[in-house]
């Protein structure tokens, strides 16, 4: 009786064959589609580099004209900024915003975001958040959120003071 496996020399046949497939067959990354897979990730990675800066980088407000005051720290559905947006306008034309958080303070303390009937003509007091961040639109405006938060978020730019 032999203590070898039933058809020893056909087995090591195969697995010495399978080992010299492996090890002549090409590296993943010499392939088309690994070539493609890097070229993929180097693109991918590019672009959210990309995408980070330009959303990121710190934008002085141009555009004093108008203000946005957000109700939170959201968009609406439809991507538009939640809230209303304010400016101060005279017998002589629009008046230039100098600050942005008192206006949209006086805009809460007014009862302009409280759930209220239409039909008043007067809305009720409601308190004012007590932080607020500004961030900056792409057309220059300043949009006043409640709460401290990454501009980012709402894809506005930071407040460049």
């Amino acid at each position: 009786m032999t203590d070898r496996m039933p058809h020893h020399r056909e087995v090591q046949d195969l697995l010495i064959e399978q080992m010299r497939r492996d090890l002549t067959r090409p590296k993943w990354w010499k392939t088309i589609w690994g070539r493609a897979a890097i070229a993929g990730g180097v693109l991918a990675v590019a672009g959210t580099g990309v995408a980070a800066v330009v959303l990121l980088k710190e934008k002085p407000v141009s555009e004093t004209s108008v203000v946005h005051c957000l109700e939170g720290p959201y968009r609406n559905s439809d991507g538009t900024l939640s809230g209303a947006a304010a400016s101060i306008a005279t017998p002589h034309g629009v008046v230039a915003i100098t600050d942005a958080e008192a206006v949209c303070v006086q805009m809460w303390e007014g009862g302009a975001f409280e759930d209220h009937d239409p039909l008043v003509a007067t809305p009720s007091p409601a308190i004012a958040p007590t932080e607020f961040t500004t961030c900056v639109t792409d057309e220059g405006e300043a949009a006043v959120v409640p709460g401290v938060i990454e501009c980012s978020v709402l894809r506005l730019h930071p407040f460049q003071s």
